[in-house]
């Protein structure tokens, strides 16, 4: 759910008037990237946030894995990226070419988080560990969250396991950490999700506005999924899912009511059934 992190950050960003969310990314990065637009259209801030940017989900865009046994993966990702920098990012960035035109397709993408990450830095100035302490843990209160670092991984953080059991890597790596290394507790994350369910807050209500997809289907927001449901509420939600972590935050505004779920596995089914686990509580607690 760190990708939640960053889109309110740029919500947040377009309401102190520091950007546009139609604004070219090309507006805020060093180098030159006539690569990044196709028949003309560049890449938004917007399509960064709502994972329409078509950028390749992984940086470097190649092919890491070939005919790997699935079970290495893992491993093969922690030695790539352990030692990939963001400087290598905006290397390969170079290389990148568009299939479509951005805002055409939604499509997962750690590449557009971490740009958007460091974006944000940029436009304000500082670094993202202490974005994340001065907007979020410090006035939320959020004694147990932080940005993972490598080699600094808090004393009480759990373990992380595939679904054989064995213990995953932590994602600490300098290039993903702004998309995917926020550490947190089930009592902190609900602090977020209360801060979420404040639609009377202007940064909130702008990240949740759809601005991809039907919304009987699940519109993309700012990174958060907004869907209305057989019943007529209107939820919002994220999935996330990293080495041996899984998570799940769905919330319904009109109710003021929402869980958040957190798990130390990580396979091909969990987050399917945090999902239905969630929808299971959910129900037995209207029933109530």
């Amino acid at each position: 759910m760190t990708k939640t992190f960053g889109a309110t950050l740029l919500a947040k960003a377009v309401l102190d008037k520091k950007v546009n969310l139609n604004d070219d990314i090309r507006k805020y990065l060093k180098d030159d990237y006539p690569n990044l637009e196709y028949d003309g259209k560049p890449i938004t801030l917007l399509n960064l946030a709502n994972l329409t940017s078509g950028l390749p989900n992984w940086m470097s865009d190649k092919d890491l894995f070939g005919k790997a046994d699935p079970d290495s993966i893992p491993y093969i990702l922690d030695s790539v990226h352990t030692i990939y920098s963001r400087q290598d990012l905006y290397r390969d960035l170079h290389q990148v070419k568009l299939k479509g035109q951005p805002g055409s397709m939604s499509k997962h993408c750690n590449t557009a988080a971490q740009l958007l990450g460091y974006i944000m830095e940029g436009v304000y100035n500082d670094n993202y560990e202490n974005l994340l302490k001065k907007y979020f843990a410090k006035p939320l209160k959020m004694k147990n969250t932080c940005l993972l670092k490598s080699g600094e991984v808090p004393l009480k953080m759990a373990k992380g396991y595939d679904g054989k059991g064995r213990i995953m890597p932590v994602i600490d790596w300098e290039d993903l950490r702004v998309a995917a290394s926020i550490a947190s507790s089930t009592s902190d994350m609900l602090k977020y999700m209360a801060f979420q369910l404040n639609e009377k807050d202007p940064v909130v209500s702008l990240s949740h506005q759809p601005t991809f997809g039907k919304i009987e289907d699940g519109a993309v927001a700012l990174n958060w999924k907004v869907k209305i449901t057989e019943d007529g509420r209107r939820s919002i939600s994220h999935t996330g899912g990293s080495l041996g972590f899984s998570s799940y935050m769905i919330f319904y505004p009109e109710e003021h009511s929402g869980i958040v779920l957190l798990s130390n596995e990580a396979d091909q089914e969990t987050q399917k059934e945090l999902i239905i686990l969630a929808d299971k509580i959910m129900k037995q607690n209207s029933l109530q």
